[in-house]
């Protein structure tokens, strides 16, 4: 939940398994439904739930039963006491909101209710379905009393004059129609460029709103010369009076109504089909009033093979690669050709996934759990860090560090505070006890205490600084189990939000906590990796001592032919390392050096191939040897100008 003109949420509340669709609310009473998959659908009471959240307390909504399927339409009249569900089996259900209980079914849509609107005293409702039909019900007799057949495609938004007598809707067809309900007058407003969303009207400057599957907001000046509207139908009473009128005044609508604006809205969608295909509409308003613009959301996304780096191109086009190690864009491309552009960037590594990461709501999203986290390790010195060549580090751990060091800075320099005030109380005065570390139960039941001191790095650097702004907001959920409501511990909050003054430390996951104050973290993965060692058949070479051997997989190649030329040399073999690397700027730089050497050059192959040095076991087991068992290394002398053939590597779909 959000206040006005606040980035970040005042409340967040949790019940929904899985997506939510949906919401409405009530306009004079703080009731708010929500609804999504699984068939749920829940009622909301804001005032109690923002009382018990400032307590923090878990407030619990409560539940409407009897949907069979996924919801994605809700509506609430003004008092708040009625519900209505569209669902995809094309029903509508009427529920109580007092008493949660269902009061009727309403059927006569063929496919998904995707929009529902009810009016003030809650006796007549609209509904739009992806079945491109209109259908207007008559709550007290629980029927159908109208179907229009406005749209060609699904329709997604309806809104309504107060009294019911004029509607407006919207759909995938990308069009707003406004339709006079006592005639069936239908006419073609305006056509967006993108399937509409949303609508809202402003009836002080005759202003139509409209939101769409892009990120801009739209202002459409709306003409309020209507003909004549008739009294809206309010019961099942006037229905025949209702198609009295209907009959009376269609002749005289056909002649009326403009030859290329508007038309009779039919009950079949066949013959809409048909009519606009005949006869197509020009629509009244050519050009939007005024635009907000949004920023244009990401539509395609590819994470780089070194696990750290990420492609994104946006709705216009352009092309952007984000850095997760600083959460900000590295390089901007332009409107680039993606596929082209992410085939450039390829490098044959292979790091194991530490992360998952979708562009579902269009920004970036980083999903982080205790099983995948810690996954993913290179040396230091490959991310440009100052630090032993043997030196580790963690992706995950140093994100996380990064990610609460303004928390962590808070919270330690908040106890070291109240250890000064402790240490200058004077001798005599009652004296309050400092307060404990921030302490989390262990699985097996005991408490872990998270101590005050500087929290290390893997690699014994600076953690990761993120860029000066915007900071990225974090969201933590935990689930009790599979298909189990949310627990006590979701939250969202921005990363420069927290204080270290949090009523829970429980706020932040126990696995996140060690790592940000310990460095305590556990490898999931199987970081190891096994090769064979062989000389090549016809080399003359003999073979080492102990040819099966074990290392990191992210060991380089470089430090195997290092150890194989010293192992040689002490059976004196003396070989010089060869000038192989995948990247051009290593390579020439490696060539140059080697240009006054003599004697006889070690050579790696695999499958015949030159194996560069730059490559990593576990990378030339996935783009090499292209099997599940051990790669197995050859060694030999480089015939002068016949070097072994260079792999050709591709990313793996």
């Amino acid at each position: 939940m959000y206040a006005a003109g606040e980035p970040a949420p005042i409340a967040t509340f949790n019940q929904h398994t899985d997506y939510v669709n949906c919401l409405a609310a009530a306009k004079s009473t703080p009731i708010v439904a929500s609804a999504g998959l699984r068939a749920e659908v829940f009622l909301w009471d804001v005032q109690k739930a923002m009382r018990i959240n400032e307590q923090s307390g878990f407030y619990e909504a409560n539940p409407c039963e009897g949907h069979k399927g996924s919801v994605y339409a809700l509506a609430l009249n003004e008092p708040g006491n009625f519900m209505a569900a569209g669902s995809t089996d094309g029903a509508i259900s009427i529920s109580d909101t007092r008493s949660q209980s269902k009061l009727a079914s309403l059927k006569g849509h063929t496919e998904n209710v995707r929009a529902l609107l009810l009016n003030a005293d809650g006796t007549l409702l609209l509904s739009g379905s992806s079945d491109q039909t209109i259908r207007l019900w008559d709550l007290g007799q629980q029927r159908c009393i109208q179907t229009l057949a406005v749209h060609t495609d699904s329709v997604w938004s309806l809104l309504a004059s107060h009294d019911f007598s004029v509607v407006y809707s919207g759909g995938r067809d990308k069009c707003v129609y406004r339709t006079q309900l006592a005639n069936r007058t239908s006419e073609l407003l305006l056509t967006e460029h993108a399937p509409i969303n949303d609508m809202a009207f402003d009836s002080q400057s005759s202003a139509l709103w409209v939101a769409t599957a892009s990120s801009s907001v739209r202002r459409w000046n709306v003409d309020e010369s209507l003909p004549a509207a008739q009294a809206q139908p309010r019961a099942s009473a006037d229905l025949q009076r209702l198609k009295q009128q209907q009959q009376q005044q269609q002749q005289q609508q056909q002649q009326q109504q403009p030859d290329n604006t508007a038309f009779l809205a039919s009950t079949s969608t066949y013959a809409r089909s048909r009519q606009a295909q005949d006869r197509p509409l020009q629509a009244q308003q050519q050009h939007a009033a005024a635009q907000t613009r949004g920023i244009a959301p990401l539509v395609q996304s590819a994470v780089l093979t070194d696990r750290r780096h990420i492609l994104t191109k946006d709705a216009e086009g352009n092309v952007e690669l984000w850095d997760t190690a600083t959460a900000a864009v590295k390089e901007r491309f332009g409107q680039i050709d993606f596929q082209q552009k992410e085939a450039e960037l390829f490098a044959p590594q292979s790091i194991l996934p530490w992360f998952a990461w979708d562009t579902k709501l269009g920004s970036l999203t980083l999903h982080l759990d205790s099983t995948q986290t810690f996954a993913a390790e290179v040396y230091a010195y490959t991310m440009g860090l100052q630090a032993p060549e043997e030196q580790k580090l963690n992706y995950g751990l140093e994100f996380l560090r990064g990610l609460f060091l303004t928390w962590a800075d808070a919270l330690q320099q908040q106890q070291h505070q109240q250890q000064q005030q402790q240490q200058q109380a004077p001798e005599g005065d009652a004296q309050q006890e400092p307060p404990d570390p921030p302490q989390q139960p262990d699985s097996d039941g005991s408490s872990t205490s998270f101590s005050s001191s500087s929290p290390p790095t893997s690699s014994g650097q600076e953690p990761f600084q993120y860029t000066t702004g915007p900071y990225p907001p974090v969201i933590m959920c935990s689930l009790q189990g599979p298909g189990q409501p949310w627990d006590q511990q979701p939250w969202q909050k921005c990363v420069t939000k927290f204080t270290g003054q949090e009523p829970k430390i429980s706020m932040i996951p126990h696995w996140v906590c060690r790592a940000v104050f310990t460095g305590e973290h556990k490898t999931v993965k199987e970081t190891k990796a096994g090769f064979l060692l062989s000389p090549l058949q016809g080399s003359g070479l003999p073979s080492l001592l102990q040819s099966k051997l074990t290392a990191p997989r992210i060991l380089l190649i470089y430090k195997v032919a290092t150890y194989c030329q010293s192992k040689l040399a002490e059976q004196s073999y003396h070989m010089q390392l060869g000038s192989v690397y995948w990247d051009q700027a290593q390579q020439q730089e490696a060539v140059n050096a080697s240009r006054n050497r003599q004697g006889d050059v070690l050579e790696l192959t695999c499958n015949g191939l030159a194996v560069p040095y730059d490559l990593s076991l576990a990378a030339v087991r996935q783009y090499i040897w292209k099997r599940s068992d051990d790669p197995v290394l050859h060694y030999g002398r480089q015939t002068p100008g016949r070097p072994a053939p260079m792999p050709i590597m591709k990313p793996v779909s």
